[in-house]
């Protein structure tokens, strides 16, 4: 199954999302679960005009595929914050807490290596949950 990538970023008003790989498709909406929902409807709806209008469609959505999403690091730490708090993404990534707090708040935006930590520690995590059996 094809991943397709599905950027999703803060806005004024919520959130927005768009598909590199599917150009003028994009949504909006007022929390993440919603631009989950309204994105999958919009790409549905995008094929289905590009489909009827006799448009060449993307080789990935021609077979079955899922949805990647993608956040910049203020949307990922604050849609997660419910789960990761700042001390354990802290001792996961090795950066400090403060300055994860300044990232989740907007004042300051990490460089592309503290992103990349970041990711490296939550991907670490996951494999590490992969091998837990209760």
């Amino acid at each position: 199954m094809e991943k397709v990538v599905v950027i999703i970023e803060k806005s004024n008003t919520g959130y927005s999302a768009y598909l590199p790989e599917l150009p003028g498709c994009v949504s909006t909406a007022s929390t993440i679960d919603e631009i989950k929902a309204n994105i999958a409807e919009a790409i549905n709806f995008h094929l289905e005009g590009m489909t009827e209008d006799k448009l060449h469609v993307p080789a990935q959505f021609k077979k079955q595929y899922s949805l990647q999403y993608s956040f910049d690091v203020e949307t990922f730490l604050n849609y997660y914050n419910h789960i990761f708090t700042r001390r354990a993404l802290s001792k996961l990534t090795g950066i400090n807490e403060s300055l994860l707090s300044q990232y989740a708040s907007g004042l300051k935006h990490p460089r592309p290596a503290q992103s990349k930590k970041i990711e490296e520690g939550l991907h670490q995590l996951a494999n590490e949950l992969l091998q837990i059996s209760l």
